[in-house]
């Protein structure tokens, strides 16, 4: 199993974290990655130091780039199972053991954290952030088709199916996207119930520190992937909503001037019709793009699913 860990300026944390993580889980023998996302500290050689492997980007590339990164080597090295857990230390290294369990026994094909399923474990935390994953759990549970209770945790364990057809294009963060992903193509998913501390001890949250930006770039991540799973549930439902209406009011336009020989005081009703049409057919050509996008994405995905089975019998092989 590969334990990734994003970092960013985490010198304080990384070692003690890393030192806690058990060589085995399970039955399965532990690798850590640290992904540093162009830190200016000490992250990497306490990283170092303490024993993983760390790749470096050189600059900050945002931790939806990060956890690409993590993804892509778990897969060319052949990774059956990836746990993801922050290097911040509000997670219990001790817990991956929990989160691994269903997913090692093919219970779940990914498992993850859930600071408010059990609300004896749900932590301490400001009132507006509490609100803003409250809100952004249902959110996501809408376009996910099911139940979310924690939709913002990163501390997860991927089995060898979600490591295999896993997509995730955000550059900003991953965590709502690849919940709407594995959802989206049937995967099992499991929440697990974790104590978790709320807040972080050292330093503050880059991801949320500012909430109107992580709002921003979060539902703009949830809307491209969720679009990119089902365009005409997105543009062809409104669109021949859009159409139907807009013909109704042309109709009873049409008929107005064949009675009376005037359109007034419908003349609004014609034009909104004609408004409504036009807008309907330009979402109708929204949508045909965007299944032809949607058709070439899984064709890829099933090429990257291909390639990383082909990778882990070459290395089982050896």
């Amino acid at each position: 199993m590969l334990v990734a860990i994003p970092a960013l300026n985490e010198e304080i944390t990384i070692r003690q974290l890393i030192s806690a993580i058990p060589d085995v889980i399970n039955g399965t023998y532990i690798e850590v990655l640290v992904v540093d996302d162009g830190s200016s500290d000490s992250t990497v050689s306490e990283a170092r130091g303490a024993g993983a492997f760390v790749i470096s980007h050189g600059r900050n590339m945002g931790l939806g780039t990060t956890f690409r990164t993590m993804l892509s080597y778990a897969r060319e090295n052949g990774f059956y199972f990836m746990a993801t857990i922050d290097a911040d230390g509000q997670f219990n290294p001790k817990d991956i053991e929990v989160l691994s369990a269903p997913v090692i026994k093919d219970e779940t094909d990914f498992s993850t954290a859930s600071r408010f399923m059990d609300r004896e474990l749900t932590p301490k935390m400001p009132a507006l952030k509490k609100w803003g994953n409250a809100r952004v759990a249902k959110l996501v549970s809408s376009l996910a088709s099911t139940k979310i209770h924690d939709a913002t945790c990163g501390f997860r364990v991927y089995g060898p199916k979600a490591l295999e057809r896993l997509s995730c294009f955000s550059r900003f963060t991953y965590t709502q996207e690849v919940l709407i992903d594995i959802a989206r193509k049937g995967l099992r998913i499991k929440e697990i119930p974790a104590e978790i501390r709320g807040e972080r001890e050292y330093g503050k949250s880059r991801i949320a520190s500012n909430l109107w930006r992580y709002a921003h770039l979060s539902i703009e991540a949830m809307y491209s992937v969720a679009h990119g799973h089902s365009p005409w549930r997105f543009y062809g439902t409104p669109a021949f909503s859009l159409i139907t209406v807009g013909i109704l009011l042309d109709v009873f336009t049409l008929s107005w001037w064949f009675i009376t020989g005037r359109i007034s005081p419908f003349t609004a009703f014609g034009i909104g019709g004609l408004f409504l049409i036009t807008f309907g057919i330009l979402l109708v050509l929204f949508a045909s793009v965007a299944d032809i996008s949607s058709a070439n994405r899984k064709m890829l995905e099933e090429i990257t699913a291909m390639e990383t089975r082909r990778i882990r019998k070459e290395i089982s092989a050896e």
